[in-house]
C-alpha cells in the first residue's frame, strides 16, 4: 500500500502557485470577467469541483445557460475528470475547459467568477472556504457542511469576504414548497401543531466484511480522503457510497433530510435559528463499511412548542415529504405533488393572499447567477443552509447518544452536555484544517 501523500499547507501551495506565475483573485475583489468594463464578454466563468453523480446534473444544467461558460473542472479521479472535460469541450466545440487534480489550483484561477462544490460532504467546507478566500462566489451542494462548526465557519467566511453562497436545497425554488411555507407563515393552518418529515431508506448496502483493494489507476486516494481518517481503499467505500460512511457524511438524514427539514425551517421562520430540544433512537450498522443510520427516528422541539419528527419511510418511495399539521387540517408537500386534508387548503395556499411574502425563485441556478450580478442573497443563502443542516446534525447526534439533548440555537451549543458539544466538530487529518 502506498504511503499517503502529505498535502501542502495553504501558504506553501499559494507560494508555489505564485512562483509558477499563477495570479489569484484577491478576496472581495470582483472579477473583471463578470463586472469589469473591459470584460471580453458577459459570460460568467464557472469552475466545478467534483465531477461525479451530482455534478453531472449541475453541469448539464449550466451548459443550458448561454451566459455561463464552464471554464475549469477539478477531480481527484482522473478518469472521471477527463471524461467530463471531453463532454464540456464537445459542447463548446473547443478545448478551453482546464482540468485540475487539486481544488486549490482551480480556486486560485483569476478568470473564474464562481465555483460549484460537488464533492463528498467532508470536503464541502474546505472547498468552499478556499474558493471564498480566492474571491469566488460559491454554489455548495447540500448538506452545506459535515459538521455544525464547519457550517458556522463557512458562514463567517462568506460574510467576511462578501461572497454570494447558494446552498443546493433547490426545493426553495419550487412553487409548491414556497406556497406551502408562505401559507403556514401566514397562519393558513391556524396554530401549527406538529411537523412530520419522511426520508427514504438507504439505497446502498455492503456485506459484513471487506478487504483492502488496490487503488485504481488515476485515483488520488489520499486526496479523496482529505481531512477524513486514513483508511485503505475499497471500491464499496468510494464515490457515491461515501454517503453511508460517517467519516464522510451522515446518511439519508443529510442527503434527503436536508431538503425537507429546510422547508420546515422556512415555514417555521427559523432560517436564522433552530430547535431547543432533540431526542431520537436510530439503528446503526454493527459490521461492514457503512456506518450511518439504517433507521432514522428523531424529534426536535422548537421554542414555540412545535415538534418536528424526522423518520425513515418504508413504502418503497425514493423521495421524502414534509407534512404540516394545524388546527385547520394538514398539508403535505413532496417533489411530485401536494396534498391536504381539504383541497380548499391547497387552493388557499396557491392564492398567496397573506401579508407575509417569502422570497421567490423559479430556478435555483438562475437565482444564484442573478445574485452574482446584484450581490443580493440567494434563495438558499449560506446561513439558511447552515441552520437546516444543523438540525440534521442535531438529530444524528441525538440518535448516536440515545438521550434527550437541550440546544441553544443562539450560541449553537448544547446545554450542559460536554460530550454532545464535542460532536459539533470533528478533528481533521493533518495537515488539513479550517485554517488551511
Amino acid at each position: 500500500m502506498r504511503t499517503p501523500a502529505v498535502p501542502l499547507s495553504r501558504r506553501e501551495f499559494l507560494k508555489r502557485a505564485m512562483a509558477a506565475g499563477a495570479v489569484a483573485t484577491m478576496p472581495g475583489v470582483l472579477s473583471s470577467r463578470l463586472f469589469g468594463a473591459t470584460a471580453p464578454s458577459n459570460q460568467i466563468a464557472v469552475g466545478v469541483i467534483g465531477t461525479g453523480n451530482i455534478a453531472q446534473g449541475h453541469i448539464d444544467t449550466l451548459l443550458g445557460f448561454p451566459e455561463v461558460r464552464i471554464a475549469a473542472l477539478c477531480d481527484v479521479d482522473r478518469v472521471r475528470l477527463e471524461a467530463t472535460a471531453a463532454k464540456v469541450n464537445a459542447f463548446y466545440g473547443d478545448n478551453g475547459c482546464r482540468m485540475f487534480g487539486d481544488f486549490r489550483e482551480l480556486a486560485a484561477r483569476a478568470d473564474l467568477d464562481a465555483v460549484w462544490v460537488c464533492t463528498p460532504d467532508n470536503w464541502h467546507a474546505l472547498n468552499a472556504i478556499e474558493a471564498i478566500r480566492q474571491g469566488k462566489d460559491v454554489y455548495v451542494e447540500k448538506p452545506l457542511t459535515l459538521t455544525i462548526r464547519e457550517g458556522r465557519e463557512l458562514v463567517n467566511a462568506a460574510r467576511k469576504h462578501g461572497r454570494v453562497i447558494q446552498t443546493g436545497t433547490q426545493q426553495r425554488s419550487t412553487r409548491r414548497f414556497h406556497d406551502a411555507a408562505e401559507f403556514i407563515r401566514n397562519g393558513g393552518l391556524g396554530r401549527l401543531e406538529r411537523i412530520e418529515v419522511l426520508i427514504p431508506a438507504n439505497n446502498k448496502f455492503t456485506g459484513a466484511t471487506w478487504e483492502p483493494e488496490p487503488v485504481p489507476a488515476g485515483l488520488d486516494w489520499d486526496l479523496w480522503l482529505g481531512p477524513a481518517p486514513w483508511t485503505p481503499f475499497n471500491r464499496q467505500g468510494c464515490h457515491y457510497n461515501f454517503r453511508f460512511i460517517l467519516d464522510y457524511a451522515a446518511g439519508q438524514v443529510t442527503n434527503w433530510g436536508a431538503h425537507y427539514i429546510d422547508i420546515a425551517q422556512w415555514a417555521l421562520g427559523m432560517d436564522d435559528s433552530g430547535p431547543v430540544e432533540i431526542e431520537g433512537q436510530g439503528e446503526f450498522p454493527t459490521s461492514g463499511l457503512f456506518t450511518t443510520a439504517t433507521k432514522v427516528d428523531f424529534t426536535c422541539r422548537y421554542a414555540n412548542g412545535v415538534p418536528l419528527r424526522c423518520r425513515t419511510r418504508y413504502d418503497g418511495v425514493f423521495d421524502g415529504n414534509v407534512r404540516f399539521f394545524g388546527e385547520r387540517g394538514w398539508i403535505d408537500v413532496s417533489r411530485s405533488t401536494s396534498t391536504a386534508s381539504d383541497p380548499a387548503l391547497l387552493k388557499a395556499a396557491a392564492a398567496r393572499e397573506g401579508a407575509i411574502k417569502l422570497p421567490t425563485s423559479d430556478n435555483h441556478h438562475d437565482n444564484f447567477l442573478q445574485c452574482l450580478r446584484s450581490r443580493a442573497r440567494p434563495i438558499s443563502d449560506v446561513e439558511t443552509g447552515h441552520r437546516g443542516t444543523t438540525v440534521c446534525n442535531l438529530g444524528n447526534i441525538a440518535m448516536l447518544l440515545g438521550r434527550k439533548l437541550r440546544w441553544d440555537p443562539a450560541r449553537e451549543a448544547f446545554i450542559d452536555d460536554l460530550v454532545a458539544n464535542r460532536m459539533c466538530a470533528r478533528s481533521m487529518r493533518g495537515p488539513w484544517g479550517l485554517g488551511i
